[in-house]
């Protein structure tokens, strides 16, 4: 069952003072149970040198997203001295909001909900609650503007044409990008990429959404503008019949891609 307390937003200080101590305790109880869930979901899935995914499922699905992420930013906050837990883990750490929590004595009551699993491993198990965490938020212009370049800086890399037909040339479309997108998020990555003869498709011997150009496209151009208000899925429609068979069109909904 799903621990829906909500996280108490100030000091325990603050909570006796505002006749709030009950909030407070309800959810210290839950930070420290979050805390040793993570312990026991990384006991749980690690084997053979693998953090297994579902270790990460199985707390936010006890937890949510909030308190979990809460949880791990304390830890590694007190942790920020050890080299075992990466940089970037660390910088987030520090960017997210632990509420400062110290008793009469001086003591900081946020040690008492520390994940204590091996450094490592819970840097493992941080980046990948991050990344889980990222694919449920909506895509932002920067996000589609940086895929829309990435996606052309992979067109533009070959010498050759390097579909299999040897006819086109490809790039993948991130699957995280398409586990986020909406159809108007794919129309507007489509948008800023300069080919007249781009398609988004499938093909035959290959998982994903690839974009697609014909090998006689001058991929010197640059990025377009974003465009909301443009339509190209109709443009890239009316292309299925020019494209190579094994390069066929997928349909227009992209979300649900098999990665």
């Amino acid at each position: 069952m799903k621990d829906k307390t909500p996280i108490y937003p100030h000091s325990a200080a603050y909570a006796r003072e505002h006749d709030e101590l009950p909030e407070y305790r309800a959810s210290y109880k839950a930070h420290t149970a979050c805390r040793d869930a993570i312990d026991a979901a990384i006991s749980q899935h690690y084997r053979d040198n693998i953090l297994g995914s579902a270790a990460v499922r199985d707390v936010v699905e006890q937890f949510g997203f909030d308190r979990t992420l809460y949880v791990l930013a304390n830890t590694v906050q007190h942790k920020d001295w050890d080299g075992r837990i990466s940089q970037n883990n660390k910088q987030w750490a520090r960017d997210f909001p632990i509420v400062p929590d110290i008793n009469g004595m001086g003591d900081d009551r946020t040690i008492g909900f520390i994940a204590n699993s091996h450094p490592g491993l819970l840097d493992i198990f941080v980046r990948e609650a991050r990344h889980e965490f990222l694919l449920t938020q909506p895509l932002t212009v920067t996000d589609i503007r940086d895929e829309a370049a990435r996606i052309l800086g992979k067109l533009q890399a070959p010498r050759e044409p390097n579909s299999p037909s040897g006819t086109h040339f490809m790039a993948e479309v991130s699957p995280d990008f398409l586990h986020r997108a909406g159809s108007r998020d794919t129309e507007r990555l489509a948008s800023m990429l300069p080919f007249k003869t781009l398609a988004l498709t499938t093909l035959n011997d290959r998982k994903g959404i690839f974009a697609v150009i014909s090998g006689t496209e001058d991929r010197s151009q640059q990025l377009r503008p974003m465009n909301s208000r443009k339509s190209v899925l109709g443009k890239l429609e009316t292309m299925k019949a020019s494209a190579p068979a094994q390069d066929a069109p997928v349909p227009r909904k992209q979300r649900g891609t098999e990665r």
